[in-house]
């Protein structure tokens, strides 16, 4: 077995399993996140959807009770699980148009634009930066599928 492959099954067996974010944390990459017109509550739900419980520091996790950690914990991987599938469905989308300028009267670029083929098992370790997405872009991805509140656009004061 090669060392690349014996680090890969090491990654993907190991703790982090399915953490979204694999690649940009073991290569240190992290995205920074502009600061816009987003109040610091909207911004607090944001990250609290995005990465769970490791926005935490170890006194605010002793003191949290537990059905609150649980409750971060679902909406973490509830989120986790609707980036990872939207991920696969913009590849599978740049994927398709690429085949599709190459081969244009090909059957096949029509059979590859045909099979959007997602899977909830494979985690994809691309990050928003190669995808071309913002911060806008997961906000409202997250705000439609019904992880970030309905009212999310409207709150301003800071209520954590």
């Amino acid at each position: 077995m090669k060392a690349s492959q014996n680090t890969q099954s090491i990654i993907y067996d190991g703790i982090f399993h399915n953490f979204q974010e694999l690649s940009s944390y073991y290569k240190k990459h992290y995205q920074l996140i502009d600061s816009d017109q987003l109040s610091s509550y909207q911004n607090f739900l944001y990250k609290k959807a995005l990465f769970g419980l490791k926005m935490y520091d170890k006194k605010e996790l002793q003191t949290m009770h537990w059905h609150k950690k649980k409750r971060i914990m679902k909406v973490h991987k509830r989120a986790q699980e609707v980036i990872n599938i939207w991920k696969q469905e913009l590849v599978n989308k740049y994927t398709s148009n690429f085949f599709e300028k190459i081969f244009y009267n090909s059957p096949i670029s029509k059979n590859i634009k045909e099979c959007e083929y997602t899977d909830k098992n494979f985690i994809s370790t691309l990050t928003f930066k190669e995808l071309g997405l913002k911060k806008a872009d997961v906000i409202l991805k997250l705000f439609q599928e019904g992880i970030l509140p309905k009212n999310y656009f409207s709150l301003n004061e800071s209520k954590n």
